[in-house]
C-alpha cells in the first residue's frame, strides 16, 4: 500500500514537471524561460470587465487614474475642452483656423481658411475617439473604415486653451494625414486588435489602459481562481499573474518605462509592440534612443522613468545591486504612486511620508531648508525637489521632474550642444539597434546632419550577409537617396525581404532609376505583405502610371478611395488619368476632391489649371496661375 502511494505521488511529479516543461517551452512562447505563466503568446487577454468581478475596488478607483481615463470615444463626458465661445486656433504658416464644436453628440472640427472676410476653403470631420486624460492635454483622432488618424488639434487643460497638438507648430502641421501606429496607440491605450494588412488600421480598439496592461494577459489567472486555486500571496507568488511589488526593481521599472520614457523606440528582429508583457525584459522587445547633450539635458514631458534613475535617492536604494536582476527592489515607481488611485488623490502628506521613511533627523538627511522656505512651501518635499516645469517637447502643460534633487539655483541658460543618441534601456545596444536608431531618429524626428553622419559611421559596422544588418543598411541608403547603391546591394545578395518597409525601399530605388519592371516586382512583394497600407497602394498607382499603365493605375486609387476617401493626392491623381483621356467633367470632379482636403496641393492645381487651358477657361486659368504664385512666394 505505502509503495502503490509512492509511485502514485512520483507520477504526480512527472506529470507536474511535464505540464511546466509544457508552459514554458510553448511553440513561439514569448518568455520561454519565464516562470510566470501568461509569458507565453497563446494565454489571452480578458479585459477589466472580468479582473473587476474579484478586483472591484481597485477597478473603481483605477478608472479615475490618468491610465483608466486614457483613451476613449469622443463625448462630451470624455472632453476636458472648452466650447463656448471658443475662439478658432490659427495656423500662420498654413494660413488655417481650426474650430472645434459640438453638433448634438457628434465632436466635430471645421478648418477654414479667409480671404477677408470670405472663406475660400472649409473641411469638416468628425472626431471618433479622445486621447489623453485630460489631466494635462486631450488630442483627438478621426477614424473611417479602421484607419485612424490624429487631427490638428488639443485641447491643453492646465492652461485651458486649444492649440496645435505638439509637433504640428512651427510650420509642420500634418493636418489630417498623420498616421496613428501602434507604436503610439500602445502606450496611450491597451493593446488593440490590429489589422496587419496595413499600419494604422485597427479591428478593435480598447477604451483606455487597462489592468493587464500591468499584470499581464489574465486568461490561466481567471481560470485557475475560478477552479479554485488559490495562492496564499503572503507566502508565494502566484505565478498565474504577475504582481509587480513581487518583481526585481529592474523589472519593475521596465513596466513603468514601457510608456513612460520618450524617445525612438527601435523594435528588435521579429519583435512588434504587443509582444512586451509585464516582468519581461524591455529591451528584449525593443530599445529606446534619446538625444544626448553635452553638459546638460532637456527635461521633456514623459521621460519620467529616465529621470527618476538620475536621482541619488533612487542609486541609494539598489546600491551594488544595479546589475542583480534577482535582488531587493528597493525604491521604484511605486513606492510613491499606486497605479490603481489617481495622483490626484493622492495626499501631499502620502508623499511626505515616502520620504520621510528614509530622511530623518536619527540619520541625519532631514530637510535642511530654513523653515520659512518649508512653510512657504507649505511643508510639501515634492514642491522643492521635484518641481512642476514646462517641458521641451510639449507646449502649455507643466509637470514634475522626477529627477529627485535639491533645488537647483536658476542661471542663465546656455545652448546645449547635441552629442548624439543614448540608449536608455541597454548599457551595450547592438551595432545594429544603433544604427537604425539615428536612421529613424532622422527619418522621423530630426533632420539633424549629425544623426545621419552617425547613421553612416554606425551602418559602416554592419554586415551585408546578415539580412537584418542588409535592411538597416538599405534603410540608410534610402533615407540618403544612395538609390544606385540600393540596387548595387541587391543585385549582389539577392535578399528576401520578410518585411513590407524593406520590399518597399527596394521599390522605391528601382523606380528613381526609371527600371520600372523590377520597381513593380518589389512592390508586388511589398502589398503582398501589406495590402490595405494606403501609402503603398498610392504609391503603386504612381508607379503604373510611370509606366503606362494607366487602366490599372486607375483600379488601383479606385481601391484605396474604396478603403480611405480622405487622400487627396489619390483624387489628384484620379484626376490626372481622367484628364488624360479627356474625361473633363470626371477630371474637374477628381482635382475639386483634391483641393477640397487639401487646398494647398499643387499636383491638384497644376493639372485643373491644364484643364482650364485646353477648354479655354482663361478665368479659372488666371485664378489658379495666382495660387500658384502665391504659393510658390510662401516657399
Amino acid at each position: 500500500m505505502k509503495m502503490k502511494k509512492i509511485v502514485i505521488i512520483l507520477i504526480g511529479f512527472v506529470l507536474l514537471i511535464f505540464l511546466c516543461l509544457c508552459n514554458n517551452a510553448a511553440p513561439g512562447a514569448l518568455g520561454v524561460n519565464s516562470p510566470y505563466l501568461n509569458h507565453h503568446d497563446s494565454v489571452k487577454y480578458v479585459g477589466a470587465e472580468q479582473c473587476a468581478q474579484c478586483h472591484q475596488d481597485k477597478a473603481q478607483t483605477f478608472l479615475e487614474t490618468g491610465m483608466g481615463k486614457s483613451f476613449d470615444y469622443s463625448s462630451k463626458q470624455k472632453s476636458a475642452g472648452r466650447f463656448i465661445n471658443t475662439p478658432p486656433v490659427y495656423d500662420s504658416f498654413l494660413n488655417l483656423y481650426y474650430l472645434p464644436y459640438w453638433q448634438g453628440d457628434q465632436f466635430m472640427l471645421k478648418e477654414y481658411r479667409l480671404v477677408g472676410k470670405d472663406t475660400v476653403h472649409k473641411r469638416i470631420e468628425k472626431i471618433s475617439y479622445i486621447i489623453g486624460s485630460g489631466h494635462h492635454t486631450n488630442s483627438h483622432f478621426t477614424e473611417e473604415n479602421g484607419y485612424v488618424f490624429q487631427a490638428p488639434i488639443t485641447f491643453y487643460t492646465q492652461n485651458g486653451q486649444w492649440d496645435l497638438p505638439p509637433g504640428f507648430e512651427g510650420g509642420h502641421n500634418t493636418r489630417f494625414s498623420r498616421k496613428i501606429g501602434m507604436e503610439c496607440m500602445s502606450c496611450h491605450n491597451s493593446l488593440p486588435e490590429t489589422d496587419t494588412k496595413s499600419e494604422n488600421k485597427y479591428r478593435n480598439l480598447p477604451h483606455g489602459i487597462s489592468c493587464e496592461r500591468c499584470h499581464g494577459p489574465g486568461e490561466i489567472h481567471v481560470r485557475e481562481k475560478g477552479l479554485g486555486r488559490l495562492v496564499d500571496t503572503s507566502k508565494h507568488i502566484d505565478y498565474t499573474i504577475v504582481n509587480p511589488r513581487k518583481l526585481s526593481w529592474q523589472r519593475q521599472i521596465d513596466i513603468c518605462q514601457r510608456c513612460h520614457l520618450q524617445g525612438n523606440a527601435v523594435l528588435k528582429t521579429g519583435k512588434t509592440f504587443a509582444d512586451f508583457r509585464p516582468g519581461m525584459k524591455l529591451s528584449e522587445t525593443f530599445d529606446q534612443f534619446s538625444p544626448e547633450y553635452e553638459e546638460g539635458d532637456k527635461f521633456i514631458m514623459a521621460a519620467h522613468a529616465e529621470r527618476f534613475q538620475k536621482s541619488k535617492c533612487f542609486l541609494s536604494s539598489v546600491k551594488g545591486n544595479l546589475n542583480n536582476e534577482t535582488g531587493k527592489a528597493g525604491f521604484t515607481c511605486i513606492t510613491c504612486h499606486n497605479p490603481h488611485i489617481s495622483v490626484r488623490k493622492t495626499n501631499v502628506a502620502k508623499f511626505n511620508s515616502t520620504c520621510k521613511g528614509c530622511h530623518t533627523s536619527e540619520v541625519q538627511t532631514h530637510c535642511t531648508e530654513n523653515q520659512k522656505a518649508i512653510d512657504m512651501a507649505l511643508n510639501n518635499c515634492v514642491k522643492c525637489h521635484m518641481p512642476g516645469s514646462g517641458t521641451a517637447d510639449i507646449p502649455h502643460v507643466s509637470v514634475h521632474d522626477h529627477y529627485i534633487r535639491k533645488p537647483e539655483k536658476a542661471g542663465v541658460a546656455k545652448p546645449l550642444k547635441l552629442k548624439g543618441l543614448r540608449c536608455i534601456t541597454n548599457d551595450n545596444p547592438d551595432n545594429n539597434t544603433v544604427a537604425e536608431a539615428y536612421i529613424s531618429y532622422f527619418e522621423k524626428f530630426d533632420n539633424n546632419a549629425l544623426y545621419l553622419k552617425k547613421a553612416k559611421e554606425q551602418t559602416a559596422k554592419l554586415n551585408t550577409q546578415n539580412n537584418a544588418e542588409l535592411k538597416t543598411i538599405i534603410h540608410f541608403h534610402y533615407i540618403s537617396k544612395n538609390y544606385s547603391e540600393i540596387i548595387q546591394l541587391v543585385d549582389q545578395e539577392h535578399p528576401i525581404m520578410d518585411d513590407a518597409w524593406s520590399n518597399y525601399r527596394i521599390a522605391k530605388a528601382y523606380e528613381n532609376m526609371q527600371r520600372y519592371a523590377e520597381a513593380k516586382n518589389w512592390m508586388d512583394k511589398c502589398l503582398a505583405i501589406q495590402p490595405d497600407n494606403l501609402d503603398f497602394i498610392l504609391q503603386n498607382g504612381i508607379l503604373l502610371m510611370k509606366n503606362k499603365e494607366d487602366a490599372q493605375a486607375k483600379e488601383n486609387f479606385e481601391r484605396l478611395n474604396q478603403l480611405y476617401t480622405k487622400n487627396a493626392e489619390c483624387w489628384a491623381y484620379m484626376g490626372i488619368i481622367h484628364l488624360k483621356k479627356s474625361e473633363f467633367n470626371a477630371a474637374q470632379i477628381s482635382f475639386n476632391r483634391a483641393l477640397q482636403l487639401n487646398p494647398d496641393l499643387e499636383l491638384a492645381l497644376e493639372n485643373l489649371k491644364l484643364l482650364y487651358q485646353t477648354t479655354g477657361n482663361s478665368i479659372e486659368t488666371e485664378k489658379i496661375e495666382l495660387r500658384l504664385l502665391e504659393l510658390k512666394n510662401k516657399k
